[in-house]
């Protein structure tokens, strides 16, 4: 099976009564329905199924989002873009000094 990690995962208690209760209806092990789902993870590069919110979670993360970045703009960190074209201008400066 080669070399096995621990991994410790806190959840809600009555969620893992129920899906320790699911697995077992499945023939396995809580621990092995987590092994399926982080292998297939790793297989698909991708959460193995589709995440979606509610409308008003959808609005209040994209609230939380916009606060997140109105307090960066105020402490005056660097946007994606911002530190991507930083980089890009490093890039260029050291390709015309090397050449």
């Amino acid at each position: 099976m080669g070399d096995l990690a621990s991994l410790n995962v806190k959840i809600d208690r009555s969620v893992k009564k129920e899906a320790d209760s699911i697995a077992n209806a499945m023939g396995m092990t809580l621990s092995t329905a987590i092994n399926i789902f982080v292998r297939q993870m790793v297989n698909e590069r991708a959460i193995p199924f589709k995440i979606h919110m509610a409308e008003n979670e959808a609005a209040q993360f994209h609230q939380l989002i916009e606060s997140i970045r109105a307090e960066n703009e105020k402490k005056g960190f660097l946007t994606a873009d911002e530190i991507n074209a930083e980089i890009k201008a490093y890039r260029s400066e050291k390709q015309r000094i090397q050449a």
